[in-house]
């Protein structure tokens, strides 16, 4: 991967983690007054959604951030599992992953068969 691709990623991981810091803290995850129960309810449902998807936001947040401070860094593109090269498209499509096609594949493989015996 040269400097130029790196510079790419990483500006686009910026971008990309300054759109969910903005997201996140834009969320609404108060129920104020209501009035009636069902209001209520239906608030609670929304406040349940909200909270999911603020944590999940925090999770990516925390992701990219990780990846940011790995792009400098000689072993940025390569695979953690076999040590091979991660394809530019995979990065593009997916700049915070740390493995490749293949052992990505096999992980959800295995994912899958484990869901099957539990």
């Amino acid at each position: 991967m040269n400097t130029t691709q790196r510079t790419l990623i990483k500006n686009h991981l910026k971008q990309k983690l300054a759109e969910l810091i903005q997201r996140t803290e834009s969320r609404d995850t108060v129920v104020e007054t209501c009035a009636d129960d069902n209001e209520y309810a239906s608030r609670i449902s929304e406040q349940k959604i909200n909270l999911a998807l603020h944590m999940r936001e925090r999770s990516l947040i925390h992701e990219t951030e990780e990846t940011l401070g790995r792009v400098d860094h000689y072993n940025f593109g390569v695979c953690s599992e076999c040590e091979k090269t991660i394809g530019i498209p995979r990065i593009k499509a997916h700049p915070t992953t740390h493995l490749c096609v293949s052992c990505q594949e096999l992980l959800e493989e295995e994912e899958g068969q484990l869901a099957w015996v539990g």
